[in-house]
């Protein structure tokens, strides 16, 4: 039977006390399954749908630079095989992680964007990459692998907004230019998307933000309702 949830709150210190808030605080989903540390302060919105889908949004302060005027990052949960309806009406469904890389890269972004990995994710040093050679990298915390790449890719914007956007000087039109990074992580059950969808223009503001939140990403179910995860040890190689 299909579920829904929506909770809207702000990340709180955990010591309200403190005179000066810390930069970042850990956050645990409503379901238990997965915790990380990001920006204090910032509103959260979740959102689940049965045990195949969930997400919980982070929305720091106003920010004209961004697309809507706020920074974001995301953390989703996808079932493989289930079918998920977003917003617009459309269904979404995934058979794995690569799938879904697959997918996104095809269908949303287009085959003429721009697509780069990372060296480390400490320095940010970019790599261009092939749409069949997707790199990974290590999440610090948990001891897993993600699939990492960032999407450079240039939309029209929609006429009514006015926040994020960039000018084309030759031609007059308006574009969201998408600077989009992604970390997909695989789970045995399905896999978790933590993405910033950011702007060129505001992208280099959240990234410390977005680096924080995969440094420190740490399941501890494989998905919402899940069965526990047995991370592997420091010291396995990955």
């Amino acid at each position: 039977m299909k579920k829904r949830a929506l909770v809207l709150f702000a990340v709180l210190a955990a010591v309200v006390a403190a005179c000066t808030p810390p930069k970042y605080v850990r956050y645990r989903s409503v379901s238990g399954d997965w915790a990380a540390f990001v920006p204090w302060g910032w509103n959260v919105v979740a959102d689940a749908d049965g045990d195949g889908f969930s997400q919980a949004n982070f929305i720091g302060p106003f920010d004209s630079d961004f697309y809507l005027g706020a920074p974001s990052l995301s953390v989703r949960w996808y079932k493989r095989y289930r079918p998920h309806a977003m917003r617009n009406g459309q269904l979404e469904m995934y058979a794995d992680a690569d799938d879904f890389i697959g997918q996104m890269l095809d269908q949303v972004y287009g085959k003429d964007s721009d697509l780069y990995g990372v060296g480390r994710l400490s320095d940010g040093s970019r790599i261009v990459v092939e749409r069949s050679a997707i790199p990974e990298v290590s999440l610090l915390d948990a001891h897993l692998t993600a699939k990492y790449f960032a999407v450079l890719s240039p939309t029209p914007a929609p006429a009514g907004n006015k926040w994020g956007i960039e000018k084309n000087p030759a031609t007059g039109k308006r574009y969201n230019v998408r600077y989009h990074e992604y970390a997909v992580v695989p789970m045995p059950s399905g896999f978790y998307v933590l993405c910033y969808p950011s702007t060129k223009l505001g992208h280099d503001k959240g990234m410390q933000a977005f680096n924080t939140l995969v440094d420190t990403f740490h399941p501890y179910r494989d998905g919402p309702g899940g069965v526990k995860v047995k991370l592997p040890p420091a010291s396995a190689k990955r």
